[in-house]
């Protein structure tokens, strides 16, 4: 992609990032980000072919900032344990903000933007009391889509209540892994410590930079 294309393709997308943040999801429309980009609906579609293919743009790049802010303060952490700060890190930023909590209850409610198995085999082999690489592929799809469906229902019903503590968001990552273990036999005294120890780095970093829309 040429210079112009990638400013071009980022100015979309920091624009479209901004309206979601104001307007929300779904009153954000694709002529509002082209104005506010400068850009034609061609451009647009060409880069993001319908609305929603921003969404994976946006959560993925999130979720790797965080990744990265994680990297980057903790050089000797596991890849469990760098997994477990970057979730607690991508929770409790994405929940400290109302506009923020107000745009990703409207995308819950219409898919599931979990982005947490990109390493899975690696992630769960060393999470778990039991070597998970025997799995069927099959059933171990099936209960990758089912923790995604997990995450969803929990962060929705999270979401009904107003106001969210570091200490809730706490308790919801514990919840979510509780039912994660049953799925791939995660041992929950060690995930329990890490996401102690995840849940103790975050109230000392609260202050920094990385959030999901501004």
């Amino acid at each position: 992609m040429y210079k112009t294309g990638v400013e071009t393709r980022l100015r979309i997308l920091e624009n479209a990032k901004r309206l979601f943040y104001r307007n929300g999801y779904k009153q954000t429309s694709v002529d509002m980000i082209c104005r506010a980009s400068d850009a034609k609906l061609g451009t647009f579609t060409y880069y993001f072919p319908k609305k929603n293919d921003l969404l994976s743009v946006i959560y993925s790049e999130y979720m790797g900032r965080c990744s990265e802010y994680i990297r980057t303060e903790c050089l000797d952490l596991t890849s469990s344990e760098h997994h477990l700060y970057t979730v607690m890190l991508y929770y409790q930023k994405l929940y400290s903000d109302p506009q923020t909590v107000r745009f990703h209850k409207e995308i819950m409610e219409i898919a599931s933007m979990n982005t947490w198995f990109h390493d899975s085999r690696k992630l769960i082999t060393e999470f778990s009391a039991t070597n998970s690489t025997g799995m069927e592929e099959n059933f171990y799809d099936l209960c990758v889509q089912a923790d995604n469906a997990v995450r969803r229902e929990l962060n929705l019903e999270f979401m009904e209540k107003e106001g969210h503590t570091p200490e809730d968001i706490k308790r919801l990552l514990e919840k979510i892994y509780s039912i994660n273990g049953l799925l791939f036999g995660i041992d929950q005294k060690k995930i329990g410590r890490e996401l102690e120890d995840a849940y103790h780095f975050y109230l000392s970093h609260q202050n920094c930079s990385v959030a999901l829309l501004h």
